[in-house]
């Protein structure tokens, strides 16, 4: 299949336990496997990925968005295999998920110590706002979502 092909739709098939999958792009009656690995990398850039893994299934078929999309390509395809597979993306990835992880583990510590600081003393204040924490330490503030 040419690169500058336009894709009818696009395939994730996901393995049983839906932690790798085939990305399979499909155009006029052809297809081809592009990419196979882990899941995560890819769901973490495609917010419409995540809500639909969320509904149960073995695999997420990707639309264009309009009948004329001529950016629905291959080649666009190729480059996001190539963004989400690099080493650095990759490596971003496992470190927001290490910090997300510490920062959820602070959180628990500190809503248990939270009963015996008063918020004069700065150690730590909470605010809920529109689905978000925010929590304040002296000269930090993080944001992250419920």
């Amino acid at each position: 299949m040419d690169s500058k092909a336009i894709l009818d739709y696009a395939l994730f098939q996901l393995t049983p336990t839906r932690t790798r999958c085939d990305l399979v792009v499909f155009s006029g009656g052809f297809h081809e496997k592009i990419a196979s690995g882990l899941f995560e990398p890819f769901i973490s850039n495609l917010k419409f990925a995540k809500d639909e893994i969320s509904k149960g299934g073995y695999s997420i078929k990707l639309h264009p968005p309009t009948n004329f999309a001529p950016w629905f390509t291959k080649a666009t395809f190729e480059r996001f295999v190539r963004f989400v597979s690099t080493p650095a993306v990759l490596e971003r990835f496992v470190s927001i998920e290490r910090e997300i992880l510490q920062i959820e583990s602070s959180v628990e510590a500190n809503d248990l110590s939270k009963s015996n600081a008063t918020v004069d003393e700065g150690i730590f204040r909470s605010y809920n706002f529109k689905n978000c924490k925010i929590l304040c330490f002296p000269k930090l503030v993080s944001v992250y979502r419920k």
